[in-house]
C-alpha cells in the first residue's frame, strides 16, 4: 500500500488491502414494495458504482427513495416487504441479494457500516456508549474487553468527542445531537469498513453542528481511504465533499455525473430547481426563496409520462406520455433522464414556448420576468 493512500487507523484494526475495480456497483436497483394501495416502485432502475477512496451523493427531496436505496445497499429492508424486483448489488464482486442475514452480520460493520440519519432512534437508550462501541470491535476483530475499551477510545478521539473517557460511561440522553453524531460516526467506523454510507447524518443539527459532522466525516474517509455514499437532500452539501453525484426523483436516478460537470452543465430541470432553491448571500433581505412547486408524485400510481412533467417549466406534450430513458451526455459519464434538457436548443425553446402560452403541457402557469431565460413557474 502507498504512503499516499495508507489507513490511519487506531490501534486494534486490521489492515485491510486496496481493492481492484469498483468497491460497490449497484445495476439496475428495482426495490419495490406490496401495499393495500398496490406496488410502491421506491427504487426503480438506479445504477452507480462506488470507488474506494472516493464519495458518491445522492440528492433528492424527501420522498425521492434515497434512504431506501442505501437500506437495499446495506440489506436491512425486511425480506416480507421488499420485492427484489430486479437489478444486482454487487459489493466486491458479490451480489448482496442473494447473501443471506447469517453472511451480511459478517459484512455488516467489518466491511459496510452506516451513519443513520436520527442518532438518537439508532443508539440504544438503556446502553451506554462504551458497551455500544465495543460490542462491533469484539465481535469482528476479536478483541479482548481491555483491547476493545482501549480501541473504543481511540475512536471517541477520532471523532473530536470531547471528554472521551467520560462518554464511554454514559447513556446516549446525556448528549447533545452533534455529540450523539459523532458516537454513531465513531460506531460505525468502528471496525474499519471498506463503504460508509452517510444517510443525511447532519439532521435537526445547527447550521454550524453540520459543518463539523460533514467535515468530519469527510476528512475520516479521506484518512482511512473508505468509499462514502453522502445522501441528502442539499446540493449544497455534496458541491465540495462528492466526487460524483447521483439526482433521485421519485424513485428513478434522474441525473448522473462528477460534481465539477454536474454543476457547470447540469442537463435536468429538477437539478436546476434544486439549486434555485438553494438560499443565496448575494440576494436582498427578505428575497422570497424559489420553491419547487407541486409535490412528487404517488410511487403506487405513477403518471405514463416523466414523473417530474407536472412541476416542470420545461414540460411539453411528449412529457405527458413519454417516461425518457437515460441519455448520455456530452462529458464522459454524464446522463440525465429528459427530452428538454437544460442549456439545450430543446430546453430553451421548450422554455420558449411555455412562456408564450403561459403555462407548460401539464397546466402548469409560467410567469415571465424580464426574459424567457427568465420564466419561472408560479407557486
Amino acid at each position: 500500500m502507498s504512503p499516499a493512500t495508507k489507513r490511519k487507523d487506531p490501534p486494534g484494526y486490521k489492515d485491510i488491502p486496496e481493492v481492484s475495480g469498483p468497491l460497490l456497483e449497484v445495476i439496475d436497483l428495482k426495490t419495490w414494495f406490496d401495499t393495500p394501495r398496490g406496488i410502491v416502485k421506491a427504487v426503480d432502475g438506479v445504477s452507480f458504482t462506488v470507488e474506494q477512496g472516493k464519495t458518491l451523493g445522492i440528492v433528492g427531496e424527501s420522498g425521492s427513495g434515497k434512504t431506501v436505496l442505501s437500506r437495499s445497499v446495506m440489506n436491512l429492508l425486511p425480506k416480507k416487504a421488499a420485492i427484489p424486483a430486479g437489478g444486482q448489488i454487487l459489493f466486491l464482486g458479490k451480489d448482496l441479494r442473494k447473501v443471506s442475514n447469517k453472511e451480511m452480520r459478517k459484512i455488516w460493520g467489518r466491511e459496510m457500516a452506516m451513519v443513520f440519519q436520527d442518532p438518537m432512534t439508532s443508539l440504544n437508550p438503556v446502553v451506554k456508549i462504551g458497551r455500544q462501541l465495543t460490542e462491533g470491535l469484539r465481535y469482528h476483530l476479536d478483541l479482548n474487553k481491555a483491547e476493545a475499551n482501549e480501541t473504543a477510545l481511540a475512536l471517541l478521539r477520532s471523532v473530536g468527542l470531547p471528554a472521551p473517557d467520560r462518554r464511554l460511561n454514559e447513556y446516549p440522553h446525556q448528549l447533545s445531537g452533534g455529540m450523539r453524531q459523532r458516537v454513531t460516526t465513531a460506531i460505525a467506523l468502528a471496525c474499519g469498513p471498506r463503504l460508509l454510507i452517510a444517510d443525511e447524518p447532519t439532521t435537526a443539527l445547527d447550521v454550524t453542528v453540520q459543518k463539523q459532522i460533514l467535515d468530519l466525516l469527510q476528512t475520516q474517509q479521506r484518512d482511512r481511504h473508505m468509499g462514502m455514499m453522502l445522501i441528502t437532500h442539499d446540493l449544497g452539501v455534496v458541491a465540495n465533499r462528492a466526487d460524483e453525484i447521483v439526482v433521485m426523483y421519485a424513485g428513478q436516478a434522474v441525473e448522473r455525473a462528477s460534481t465539477a460537470t454536474l454543476f457547470a452543465s447540469m442537463r435536468h430541470p429538477y437539478t436546476e430547481a434544486l439549486l434555485r432553491s438553494i438560499p443565496r448571500i448575494e440576494n436582498r433581505i427578505h428575497t422570497l426563496l424559489e420553491a419547487i412547486p407541486g409535490r412528487p408524485p404517488d410511487l403506487a400510481n405513477l403518471p405514463d409520462g416523466c414523473r417530474f412533467a407536472p412541476r416542470c417549466r420545461y414540460a411539453q406534450d411528449r412529457c405527458v406520455t413519454e417516461n425518457p430513458d437515460l441519455f448520455l451526455a456530452e462529458q464522459p459519464g454524464h446522463e440525465y433522464r429528459c427530452f428538454f434538457p437544460v442549456g439545450t436548443d430543446a430546453g430553451k425553446d421548450a422554455l420558449a414556448h411555455n412562456a408564450a402560452l403561459g403555462h407548460t403541457a401539464t397546466g402548469t402557469p409560467v410567469s415571465v420576468h424580464g426574459s424567457v431565460a427568465e420564466a419561472e413557474l408560479v407557486v
